[in-house]
């Protein structure tokens, strides 16, 4: 299941307080992010979340320790490591680590399908038809749901991100990236929609300016051609 001493920590209470900002810079911020907890290095989280109908934590902790490629515990060794890279010394301890991962994997991977949810009631309401994509596209490209029109044709690729997204966007460029290489590949727009209270706030491609563009178009080339 888990480290005893971690279990521990799980039953004290971790709280998005863990989510530390330094942390978050070295794995999943700026042009060369750690990323250690992608579909392709662990497991499909939110896929997991959807086919086991998980609404908890020790549900999603138990699935992720038996499907992952990597274990909560290797994912903590492996930041707790990476921090003398990052930072030239080890500026956390492995519980604040620890705290940090479980954060990251378990809590907010609940709190973003919460929001997907939240997405396809709202998007409902507004009359937009959307459909949940393959895997790859949500675990690579970003891809949460794809807009169709009412002959299931596709208009546009769309990710959802909570309300902090919009406080720090330009940081995520790995999300754009993903993003921006799909629609290349199919010639669709993407569109971002930030969660903002009871809505949700459009952000696609004419929402940046001409240098983040390049930015993102440049960090595109680095994906992959979709395999059908």
């Amino acid at each position: 299941m888990l480290k005893k001493e971690y279990l521990e920590l799980v039953h004290k209470g971790i709280s998005t307080r863990s989510n530390l900002k330094d942390l978050n810079d070295l794995t999943d911020r700026g042009k060369d992010p750690l990323k250690p907890w992608t579909a392709e290095k662990t497991v499909g989280i939110m896929r997991l979340i959807r086919e086991n109908k998980v609404t908890d934590e020790i549900h999603l902790l138990e699935l992720f320790q038996k499907h992952s490629k990597k274990s909560l515990e290797s994912l903590t060794d492996l930041v707790y490591n990476h921090q003398l890279k990052a930072f030239g010394c080890y500026k956390y301890d492995k519980d604040i680590v620890f705290k940090y991962v479980y954060c990251c994997v378990i809590i907010n991977s609940l709190r973003g399908n919460s929001t997907e949810n939240k997405f396809m009631q709202w998007a409902s309401k507004k009359n937009i038809i959307i459909r949940r994509p393959k895997n790859v596209l949500d675990e690579k490209y970003h891809v949460d749901f794809i807009e169709i029109n009412e002959d299931i044709r596709p208009l546009s690729f769309i990710s959802i991100k909570p309300k902090t997204f919009n406080y720090g966007y330009r940081q995520y460029i790995d999300v754009f990236a993903g993003l921006e290489s799909i629609s290349c590949q199919f010639n669709l727009p993407w569109k971002v929609y930030i969660h903002n209270d009871f809505d949700f706030k459009l952000l696609n491609r004419n929402s940046l300016d001409h240098a983040f563009q390049s930015v993102v178009s440049e960090a595109a080339k680095s994906y992959g051609n979709y395999q059908f």
